[in-house]
């Protein structure tokens, strides 16, 4: 994908966004997401803020790197200038559209199941407490 292929996704998703040639801001459904690319790097980055979430526990931070083990499959939680965000990142050039619509959802449903199955999709990676 390129700048103008993800412009025409994001176009079949939602209404009204902004566009800032290689940054794009949005609201997807309730969630607010922003999409940044770096051509020279050839890297597309997705990611939503997490609210609520207390990054300076000890035992949170334990659980959501379990969490991008088991159960945050392309989709991952990290920190920012003292934020959690979920972000799904992956190389531009081997995008498609499927699977950048899928990374957004990931993103969206990680940042709705945080403090309760810390998900991005139905699947898990371990059946056992990640001990």
């Amino acid at each position: 994908m390129n700048n103008a292929d993800i412009n025409n996704a994001l176009r079949k998703l939602v209404d009204g966004f902004q566009d800032r040639d290689g940054l794009w801001s949005l609201q997807y459904g309730d969630i607010p997401l922003h999409v940044i690319t770096d051509v020279p790097a050839d890297r597309v980055r997705v990611f939503a803020p997490v609210m609520g979430t207390d990054v300076g526990d000890p035992t949170v931070l334990f659980r959501l790197l379990r969490a991008n083990f088991e159960t945050a499959l392309d989709a991952r939680y990290c920190i920012w200038r003292g934020t959690l965000y979920a972000a799904f990142m992956h190389p531009l050039a081997s995008l498609d559209e499927a699977t950048f619509v899928d990374g957004m959802e990931q993103v969206v449903t990680l940042v709705k199941t945080t403090g309760d199955t810390y998900s991005s999709t139905g699947l898990r990676f371990s059946s056992d407490d990640g001990h």
